[in-house]
């Protein structure tokens, strides 16, 4: 894209030219944190405990600098959903 607009810059071409410091475990852990799942909800779907979830969470925000899910929605472009009223316990 960068090569048919002559080389234009912009912070989101280069960001998405630059892939994120994260293992493949990482990546799928935060993007479904990214999506709006618990921790619990989380290690249930991926058969590890929660404590592994948090591990992965903990390392994924060190390498990318973030302090929440919502940031990890922004740097992969997804929008969280809203949990259903019976997962947030309604």
């Amino acid at each position: 894209m960068a090569g048919e607009c002559e080389g234009a810059s912009t912070p989101a071409l280069a960001a998405a030219a630059r892939p994120l410091p994260l293992t493949d475990r990482e990546r799928e852990i935060v993007s479904l944190a990214a999506r709006g799942l618990s921790n619990r909800q989380i290690a249930d779907r991926l058969v590890v405990s929660v404590r592994t979830v948090e591990g992965h969470l903990y390392r994924a925000s060190a390498k990318l600098g973030t302090t929440n899910r919502s940031e990890y929605a922004g740097l992969l472009g997804i929008h969280p959903r809203r949990p259903p009223a019976a997962d947030r316990g309604e």
